[in-house]
């Protein structure tokens, strides 16, 4: 379920916070933080507030003083990769503190752009992992490693987790403190893939004629009646909503309308909205198009109609 992993994470870090006893920033009574698994988390009571906490020299906060920070001008240049300017001084280029560049160009265009987004709200917050610590460019430049927060307080590294644009790896700068929180919050980011609505299997002394069945003059009443194969659809013609009747020769749905399918006239639109209340894809269409009202017609899973005789 999205979001458990890092609960339970959560969870047994508050236990073992617990038991270890975090100390607050100015050594007074110990609390726990519940941020990280097995890590003692100073926590300063007022500040920047994240899921996963900030690694300054050695120790993890959480929150951070925005006091402890340094106030810069920030610059992206690339999907992990921000020039500063701290005081005016001149620019510094830092690495995200356990980020690692995301895979796919689509990502590192959508890293950036979120970065961007971030670096608009005004003046920084940067906070160093380490003075000692720094990390040799791509181009053989040196940077410095740290988290940057946005004027308004957003962590740049974990709105790139949430966002799924970032990849997680574990850095040399104290990485162990943090890479472990980090990961749980890039599992819980991951959404899963939608299980597809499962087509009925044919049974009975019917065999369905095609995914879609048009009978402009049904049996029971003679009024139009479209059959479909998956269970429990509700079929649209014309902004006009057919009763489902249930499953019937062969098929899943059987939907009746209030006149008959020659009412309709050429060129009828038949959507088929799946029980999960999704539309039904015909190719690339959430649509299909009947070409005359009058005739029987059967509809493969493409949207292309052809004439069926009884």
């Amino acid at each position: 379920m999205r979001g458990s992993k890092l609960l339970n994470f959560l969870a047994i870090a508050v236990i073992t916070a617990s038991i270890s006893g975090c100390t607050k920033s100015d050594g007074g009574d110990s609390g726990d933080s519940g941020s990280n698994q097995g890590v003692d988390v100073q926590d300063t009571k007022d500040g920047f507030r994240t899921e996963c906490g900030t690694v300054q020299g050695g120790k993890l906060y959480n929150p951070v003083d925005p006091k402890d920070g340094d106030r810069a001008t920030a610059r992206v240049i690339g999907p992990n990769l921000i020039a500063i300017k701290r005081n005016k001084r001149i620019e510094e280029f830092v690495k995200l503190h356990g980020i690692d560049v995301p895979g796919t160009m689509e990502q590192r265009n959508g890293s950036e752009a979120l970065l961007e987004k971030l670096s608009a709200e005004g003046e920084v917050y940067f906070y160093q992992v380490d003075k000692t610590c720094s990390t040799t460019l791509d181009d053989g430049r040196i940077g410095i490693v740290g988290q940057i927060f946005s004027a308004n307080g957003e962590s740049f590294s974990e709105q790139l987790i949430k966002a799924g644009k970032a990849d997680v790896g574990t850095d040399v700068c104290d990485g162990e403190l943090i890479g472990p929180c980090y990961r749980a919050l890039l599992e819980d980011s991951i959404t899963p893939t939608p299980t597809p609505t499962p087509f009925p299997e044919f049974q009975g002394p019917s065999t369905p004629a095609g995914f879609i069945l048009w009978k402009p003059v049904s049996d029971n009443d003679g009024r139009l009646a479209v059959h479909s194969v998956p269970f429990g659809t509700t079929v649209v013609v014309d902004d006009e909503t057919g009763r489902n009747s249930g499953p019937g020769n062969g098929y899943g749905s059987l939907a009746r309308f209030k006149k008959s399918g020659c009412s309709y006239g050429r060129n009828v639109r038949i959507e088929l909205i799946m029980n999960d209340g999704s539309n039904f894809m015909f190719g690339d269409k959430p649509y299909a198009t009947i070409p005359d009202g009058c005739s029987r017609w059967v509809v493969d899973t493409n949207g292309k109609a052809k004439p069926n005789k009884k």
